[in-house]
């Protein structure tokens, strides 16, 4: 036979493959995981380790945008005259009045079966709010040092 590797028949002193032999351990022994298995754990402890450093970025982002926020209400509420305060907290009141009554017109108005579908809609993304209010700040906050570094 002609080989690929002239000259060198065989890397095995007898010419052959020695034989493999299969060894089991004693009985009440765990052998170790398999390599795949131990890639796969390891996959999943650094995609935890990921997702948990994601969200305490999150939350410090979080924490950060409304640190300033309430900063930058605070700076703008003792800059503002106090007639033009009264004014804008008396419509803010109009607003959320009017706002509440025509809400409970549209209730009082709505058939059962629009309303009995927008409670199913409402309960499925009622259950997952914080991360997406957590994504919506992270998103805004990314988007204001964008900004602030463009203006700069």
């Amino acid at each position: 036979m002609n080989s690929q590797h002239d000259g060198n028949e065989s890397s095995f002193p007898s010419g052959e493959p020695p034989e493999a032999e299969y060894t089991a351990g004693e009985p009440g022994q765990v052998d170790e995981p398999s390599a795949g298995a131990h890639g796969k754990t390891t996959a999943k402890e650094k995609a935890a380790a990921v997702k948990e450093h994601s969200i305490a970025k999150a939350k410090q982002a979080t924490t950060q945008v409304r640190e300033k926020a309430g900063h930058t209400a605070e700076l703008a509420k003792s800059k503002t005259p106090e007639p033009i305060l009264h004014t804008a907290t008396q419509t803010a009141a109009h607003v959320r009045d009017t706002a509440y009554r025509a809400g409970h017109l549209a209730a009082d108005k709505t058939p059962d079966a629009v309303r009995e579908k927008a409670a199913h809609a409402a309960h499925a993304a009622g259950s997952k709010w914080p991360p997406l209010l957590t994504a919506g700040i992270a998103l805004l906050a990314f988007l204001l040092v964008r900004r602030s570094r463009r203006n700069r």
